[in-house]
């Protein structure tokens, strides 16, 4: 669970997550043994894999869905069984989450199109399910998801880390890859909520 304690001040922001190869980056993929990254290959991807959902959680924190008005906003920080976020009202899911932080070169394969719709129709048709991605090279692959009812949300690039952003920017490979910062957190932020209220869900600090 969150608490408005865990609000950074984005003034200090220098912490350590970035990815590109012409590797997909989601379990499964074939492990790269070269140096594109930045640091060990599976610690960078567990470390930008866990970057956007905490920083959405942080986000939904900011728009009123705290303890104290009635929500819990609870973020799945295993990267394993279960949906990586997701928002209760009195102890009730409202919104299931999964969300993927992948490079513009990655791609969905149907192993994991198929567990991201197993993930997200366990929860009854009263629960708001999503998709929230950054860009990746197969977003076909989408339309399967959105028929079993999910919808989907894109951010138009993969958010890292200061450092990591460094390293390839020292490569010039940032296409669609943007450093985790204030400005950021409120432009996807801003996706969050305009998204919450096409979908008719609650904002209390609205």
């Amino acid at each position: 669970m969150y608490s408005s304690s865990s609000i950074v001040d984005y003034s200090t922001i220098s912490d350590s997550s970035k990815k590109q190869s012409l590797l997909p980056d989601f379990a499964g993929a074939i492990l790269s043994t070269d140096n594109r990254y930045p640091i060990e290959q599976k610690k960078y991807m567990q470390s930008v894999g866990k970057l956007l959902p905490h920083r959405i959680g942080q986000m939904l924190e900011t728009i009123g869905y705290t303890e104290e008005l009635g929500y819990e906003v609870f973020v799945n920080k295993g990267q394993s069984n279960g949906s990586d976020l997701e928002i209760f009202r009195e102890r009730s899911p409202v919104l299931a989450a999964e969300i993927v932080n992948w490079s513009i070169m990655s791609t969905m394969n149907s192993f994991r199109q198929c567990w991201i719709i197993s993930n997200l129709e366990e929860y009854g048709p009263e629960v708001t399910k999503v998709l929230i991605h950054s860009t990746f090279s197969n977003e076909t692959m989408l339309e399967a998801i959105r028929q079993h009812g999910i919808s989907t949300l894109r951010i138009d690039y993969q958010l890292l880390p200061k450092r990591f952003y460094d390293h390839f920017a020292s490569r010039n490979q940032i296409e669609s890859r943007r450093i985790d910062s204030r400005i950021t957190f409120e432009e996807i932020k801003a996706k969050i909520v305009y998204f919450l209220i096409e979908s008719g869900l609650e904002i209390p600090n609205m």
